[in-house]
């Protein structure tokens, strides 16, 4: 979202975002600490101060509700973001 292309939402949040909001990684085998709008949109197992929440999912970066069983489990739903190499990187 960016003011200077005009997408300017205010997200819904139906939970504490000053809580700590964590999403479980399970190639990771481990809970991991997200912001409140990746939180949101996590189809995946999340939790709120220790405890399992149980809640709405939202599309990445929207108030569209999605149902979880339309999307890969354990990602964010439909976050457009690509990981690309800058000129200069070496990887190897």
């Amino acid at each position: 979202m960016s003011e200077k292309t005009g997408d300017v939402i205010k997200l819904e949040y139906d939970f504490d975002t000053s809580k700590n909001l964590e999403v479980y990684m399970p190639n990771l085998k481990n809970w991991y600490r997200v912001t409140s709008r990746e939180f949101r949109s996590f189809n995946g197992k999340r939790r709120i101060n220790e405890q399992e929440f149980i809640g709405n999912l939202y599309k990445y970066g929207t108030n569209k509700l999605v149902n979880s069983k339309d999307y890969k489990s354990d990602k964010p739903v439909e976050m457009n973001w690509k990981s690309v190499r800058r000129p200069g990187e070496n990887w190897d």
